[in-house]
Parts: structure tokens; C-alpha cells; sequence
């Protein structure tokens, strides 16, 4: 059975949160009624005594977007993500903030939660910064990196050299759904995904026709060690 904890998510309007907060019980103002650029308006919902903690994915994700545009991405990830730790903290509220692999620079297998990070692009960056805003802001508070992919393949074609530990999103949408629902007692970081794949692997799954290319790319490796998770999941199922 759900726990009666109540999530103030940010960002559920986004491609994740369409698809998680359906399985969480959640409070998802509109981004008009909670711009997380404004404090007055962060304070308003964050205050509220049904609210029990607050889930922050409200990013600048598109990367070729953040590179294009550094100074919004940094004012939307990072400084947006200082206001909501702020405000978590101000009003005793833990702080689950969504992350990512590409903290990492994905040259290596495995990267566990104790490895140092280290962006390779902008908004890898900005969403490190992030993790040590909420770090410096409050004890209170779980770091979740992870990574996820459009419901079904887009593209005719996927790398078969690049190795990762994301997954469809409605797949990782129940990861975290039973991580929020059930680990609520968890702290500090973890690594959320499914067994490492090739991209072309995780393609073959929900698109038969997709066909196998090779990547230019040197950050072949975006995998997640996922053994925390599992030991905790291993105990909740």
C-alpha cells in the first residue's frame, strides 16, 4: 500500500512527470502558479501543512538547449533549484531533487554514488551545481540520478556501442514511483535505472525495425551502478 506522504512536484508537467505523478500522491501547480524563480510563490505551496515533502524535476533538460542558452539554464537549474532547498528547509520539508548521469563524464563503467562527478557538458553542470545548492542547503534531502527515454524509440536507428542504465520512461517512472512510495526513509543519493544495455538493445525492445550504427561519441559509457538500489528494492518487493 502507498505511504500518505504528499509530494510538492515541480515540473509535473514534463515528459516525467506525466507519467510518475499518476503513482505518487502529489500537489503539481501549474508553472505559472509555481515559478521556482520566485520565492514568494515557492514559500506559498512549500508552507502548506499537507505538502510533506517536496519533489524538484523542474530543469532545463535539452542539452543542445542549455549549451545555447547558458545563462537561463543556469538561472532555471541552478538558482531555481537553491530557491526550492531553501524554502524545503526554511519549512522542515525533505527534498527529493531529480539528477542525472551526465554529472558523470561517461567514460567509465558503473559510476556509484560515492564516485566524483565531473560535467562534460553544460547542463551536466547545472545539474551538479544543483545537487550541492541542496547539499548546502539542508540534511534533509534525496539526490536521485537517473535517466530515461521517450515512451517508444523515435529514431531508425541506435548506437551499439554506447552503454547505458536508462530506460523507457514509463519504466523509470515506476522505479521512482516505488522508490517515493515505499524507500520514503531513504537519504542522500542514489542511482535509480534498470541492468546496463546498449542503446540499440534498450532500442530493439519497443522498435523491432530500429538498426544497430556506431557513435563518434567518446562517452560511451553512461551507466549507473545500481547496487544500492537493488538491495533496496530487494527489501521492499
Amino acid at each position: 500500500m502507498p505511504n500518505k506522504i504528499k509530494y510538492l512536484v515541480t515540473g509535473g508537467s514534463g515528459n516525467l512527470g506525466t507519467h510518475l505523478c499518476p503513482k505518487i500522491k502529489c500537489l503539481t501547480p501549474s508553472k505559472e502558479e509555481l515559478d521556482i524563480l520566485n520565492v514568494a510563490q515557492i514559500e506559498k505551496f512549500v508552507s502548506l501543512d499537507e505538502i510533506n515533502a517536496v519533489l524538484h524535476m523542474a530543469a532545463i533538460a535539452d542539452t543542445t538547449l542549455a549549451d545555447k542558452n547558458k545563462k537561463m539554464t543556469y538561472e532555471v537549474n541552478v538558482k531555481g533549484t537553491a530557491n526550492i532547498a531553501s524554502a524545503a528547509k526554511r519549512f522542515n520539508k525533505k527534498i527529493i531533487y531529480i539528477s542525472t548521469d551526465y554529472v558523470f563524464p561517461c567514460t567509465e563503467d558503473g559510476y556509484k554514488e560515492i564516485d566524483q562527478p565531473q560535467p562534460f557538458n553544460w547542463y551536466g553542470f547545472t545539474k551538479y551545481a544543483g545537487e550541492l545548492e541542496i547539499q548546502n542547503s539542508t540534511d534533509n534531502y534525496l539526490i536521485i540520478r537517473t535517466s530515461f527515454r521517450p515512451v517508444v524509440w523515435p529514431f531508425p536507428t541506435a548506437y551499439s556501442d554506447i552503454y547505458t542504465s536508462a530506460d523507457y520512461i514509463d519504466v523509470i517512472a515506476a522505479e521512482l514511483a516505488l522508490c517515493l512510495n515505499q524507500a520514503t526513509d531513504l537519504m542522500g543519493i542514489i542511482h535509480i535505472g534498470t541492468p546496463t544495455k546498449t542503446l540499440y538493445e534498450l532500442a530493439k525492445k519497443r522498435n523491432p525495425d530500429v538498426l544497430p550504427e556506431k557513435s563518434n561519441d567518446n562517452k560511451k559509457n553512461r551507466t549507473l551502478s545500481l547496487e544500492k538500489w537493488q538491495q533496496i528494492k530487494n527489501q521492499l518487493l
